[in-house]
């Protein structure tokens, strides 16, 4: 045993020091992004409903939404089974720790390409990305998910060139990164189409049959309590309905412009952050200024496509075997292909989309197949991801800034294949002091890029419009008597649930009817068949707080207002089931029409 590991140290120990290097780059720029978060507080609407379900987990109290991703709620309740009671800074932890294997493994992804210098600069760069980085402790799903993409594609390819046995391990945690993040799952294409053009036999074909078994059986808790709570055991197929039929889904995201993220990209990469007042402008970087370095990523990216398509061209050319007219032909049918992918993106579901894209690629790989291009399958695997997942966040009507992280790892691959020329071009120029000038150059941009990324956790603004209703709430359970049997509506109802331990219900007012307030008021005050007359109501978004009959305003903190049944107030609980509480509400409705 520890002969193996000390084999195994002298074989990878290069790759061990710049692991070690990397890794005390990345605890240099989160330890400081992490501490501002804990001074912060929650900065993120779903962060609320990750902690609730984490203590449902953990039957520590009350849950919402139980059809949500459900890793990082289990994890979280470990966490706080662990502690003995549950906690926000655990979310902000976990999402380090993923950040910083996402980063590593990234790091691995690469070097199956490139070289350990390459490796670590493309690393870095991918680490320090604006939008990323804006996410790292903020408590999302973002980066959980992105990090089991990542770590899935890299065993895979391991899987497949060393030993199929890999498979067991790949595909289970396959299986987590799509509960982590649904819609990691669009990978399957792109793995599909790996497997597809490098014509695996039956023996690794039984291997990833045994691993997909071992993926499902290791997610089977997770699909039974979907079915038991919700009556399906795949809620998440809802989730790509709109991808499918380009259903119009409307919601607070809503953003129908399929070129909305290309649009931000400079955004996206490296960007400063225009003078805020609160946090909650940092999780949306497409308000930010984008630097002059941005650009440069844009142009690297570029850059690497054409040398792509050089090298590719340069392999034919050198290459015994004529080009015939049939392998012309098959390029026109792929450009054609293409074309047409181009033309219907947003038109036709993107299931439809997704595989013209792929069978353009398809044809291409048949094409160019014979000519003995290095490492061609693993050049197309990266830009079938890219692509995949770039089509699919902008074919969705609902859109989030932070939904462009699960293709950012794909763009930095195309920015490190551009270094990676660059690096060869400048090494072959001259020598300082037998030191390669890849290295120095690769020293500037490492210094660069932490410079730049500790300035910007250095100006984070610390005040948070969440932090108006963690007090409200507060101020709500010390003042008056809250418990579980409490009927509590709220605009943010997963943060009040969160701070009160209570099943909190969703109360949002329809604010473009004109009528809104009393027809508020009706719904929520009303005891029907359907729900019990609210007790308090909490008011966490609208810029007015606005009268409503039938409720008096309680306590107000800033952004937050708290609502409370007057007839609670002066009759008690009880009230609400007499004709009296029915009658006064209806005269007190009918007296605010009138006015």
């Amino acid at each position: 045993m520890l002969n193996s590991v000390k084999n195994f140290i002298t074989a990878n120990k290069k790759d061990l020091i710049f692991i070690a290097f990397l890794s005390i780059f990345l605890l240099i720029i989160s330890v400081p992004k992490l501490m501002a978060q804990y001074d912060i507080g929650i900065g993120n609407w779903d962060t609320y409903l990750y902690l609730e379900n984490g203590r449902n987990f953990a039957k520590m109290g009350w849950g919402d939404v139980p059809s949500i991703s459900p890793v990082l709620p289990m994890i979280l309740s470990k966490m706080f089974l662990l502690a003995g009671h549950p906690y926000q800074e655990a979310i902000f932890n976990i999402d380090v720790v993923f950040y910083i294997i996402g980063v590593i493994t990234f790091y691995l992804l690469l070097r199956l390409k490139f070289n350990h210098n390459t490796s670590l600069v493309g690393s870095v760069v991918y680490a320090t990305f604006t939008l990323l980085y804006s996410w790292v402790a903020i408590g999302g799903n973002d980066i959980i998910g992105v990090t089991g993409t990542i770590l899935t594609i890299y065993l895979i390819l391991l899987a497949h060139r060393y030993d199929n046995r890999i498979y067991y391990i790949a595909l289970p945690i396959a299986a987590y990164a799509f509960l982590s993040r649904y819609t990691a799952g669009v990978m399957i294409f792109s793995i599909a189409f790996y497997w597809l053009v490098n014509r695996i036999d039956l023996k690794e074909i039984k291997h990833i049959i045994i691993g997909g078994i071992l993926g499902v059986v290791s997610i089977s808790w997770f699909l039974y309590q979907f079915n038991l709570h919700l009556g399906t055991p795949f809620p998440f197929l809802g989730q790509f309905s709109g991808t499918v039929s380009n259903t119009v889904v409307m919601d607070s995201g809503f953003l129908p412009d399929s070129w909305y993220y290309i649009k931000h990209i400079p955004n996206y990469l490296i960007s400063n952050v225009p003078y805020v007042e609160t946090f909650n402008a940092i999780v949306n970087p497409m308000g930010n200024i984008p630097s002059i370095f941005s650009y440069v990523y844009i142009a690297l990216f570029a850059l690497a496509f054409v040398v792509l398509f050089y090298k590719v061209a340069r392999s034919v050319k050198d290459n015994n075997l004529d080009f015939s007219n049939k392998s012309w032909l098959l390029l026109i049918v792929s450009l054609i292909i293409m074309i047409e992918f181009l033309i219907s993106l947003g038109d036709v579901s993107y299931i439809i989309s997704i595989v013209m894209f792929l069978a353009s690629l398809y044809i291409i790989w048949i094409t160019l197949k014979d000519y003995e291009i290095k490492d061609l399958d693993y050049e197309l695997l990266m830009i079938s991801l890219l692509v995949i997942y770039l089509v699919f966040q902008s074919i969705l009507f609902t859109k989030n800034d932070r939904y462009f992280i699960t293709v950012l790892p794909f763009f930095a691959y195309f920015i490190t294949y551009a270094l990676d020329w660059v690096f060869d071009k400048v090494d072959s120029l001259a020598l300082i002091r037998n030191i390669p000038l890849s290295r120095i150059l690769s020293v500037v941009i490492i210094l660069g890029l932490l410079a730049n990324t500790l300035f910007f956790v250095s100006v984070l603004p610390t005040d948070n419009d969440y932090e108006d209703i963690g007090d409200a709430c507060k101020w709500l359970a010390e003042h008056e008597h809250v418990n579980n049997t409490t009927i509590c509506y709220s605009d943010n109802w997963p943060a009040v649930s969160w701070y009160l331990n209570i099943y909190c219900q969703r109360g949002v007012p329809n604010t473009t009817d004109v009528e809104y307030q009393w027809k508020f008021s009706e719904e929520i005050l009303t005891l029907n068949d359907t729900h019990m007359a609210g007790c308090y109501y909490i008011d966490a978004t609208s810029a007015l707080k606005v009268d409503y009959p039938g409720m008096i305003k309680l306590e107000g903190f800033d952004t937050v207002e708290i609502y409370k049944n007057k007839y609670f107030d002066e009759y008690g609980h009880d009230y609400i089931y007499t004709d009296g509480y029915k009658r006064d509400l209806k005269e007190d409705i009918d007296k605010f029409k009138r006015y």
